[in-house]
């Protein structure tokens, strides 16, 4: 569509085209290949341009001719069976005065002696009832055995060191002690560590403090233990 201008009030004149003449060849159609310059003597079925004079109409092909077709389905060879009466239609009138003569509570006795017995609830287990209920495990009797001789062991080494005048052999210990007991300082730190992450984050228990405060005192002695023996020479001491 054009604009509306005040220099298009006067329409363009419109150009019908005009169709070209059909082209017409020079040669009539039912010349022989004989005649043509390149031309063959034999005419052979589709050697030439094209199909024999009256054959060139177009071909039509169907869709999917080409393609393997499948044979015409048979009737069913196992039809399905009603299993199910069919529902009753709109206009089959109801059935009306059905009664029954059965007893449904000496029924309902009988199947229910005749059942197979189901699972049998099992009582809830009564932790209380355990022999060890409220007793220390013995695990914790052993490590708290275990932090008692180091301690001591510790103590005495402490107090000889203040006091080196007294009566008491003493002996440097060796690098390689040195360095095995450190080791096994920070294996030790190591687990005791692992088990300190594993607390809960809320200490809302008496018990669960306890076990926490616990667990960092042993933390600080033990990192407390490894400055000292990484500082340099350790003097071991043994008292009579």
């Amino acid at each position: 569509m054009q604009e509306e201008s005040v220099y298009a009030l006067i329409p363009n004149p419109q150009e019908v085209p005009t169709r070209p003449p059909m082209h017409t060849s020079k040669f009539p159609g039912k010349t022989h290949p004989v005649q043509f310059e390149f031309g063959q003597n034999k005419v052979q079925g589709h050697a030439t341009m094209g199909r024999p004079d009256g054959l060139n109409g177009p071909t039509k092909l169907s869709a999917h001719e080409k393609e393997p077709r499948l044979p015409a389905p048979g009737p069913p060879t196992n039809p399905k069976t009603k299993i199910r009466p069919p529902v009753p239609s709109k206009d089959d009138p109801p059935k009306m005065g059905l009664t029954s003569n059965k007893n449904f509570i000496t029924t309902n006795a009988v199947e229910v002696m005749l059942a197979k017995p189901g699972k049998v609830p099992q009582p809830e287990f009564q932790w209380t009832m355990k022999p060890d209920y409220g007793k220390v495990p013995l695990y914790l009797k052993r490590n708290k055995q275990r932090i008692a001789k180091e301690k001591e062991q510790f103590s005495q080494y402490i107090r000889v060191r203040e006091a080196p005048e007294s009566n008491a052999n003493v002996s440097q210990l060796s690098p390689d002690d040195r360095s095995q007991l450190i080791r096994h300082l920070k294996i030790k730190w190591d687990s005791i560590n692992t088990a300190y992450q594993g607390l809960s984050l809320t200490v809302d228990t008496a018990m669960k403090k306890i076990r926490k405060e616990a667990m960092e005192r042993e933390l600080a002695e033990i990192e407390r233990d490894i400055r000292t023996l990484e500082r340099g020479e350790v003097v071991l001491v043994v008292e009579d």
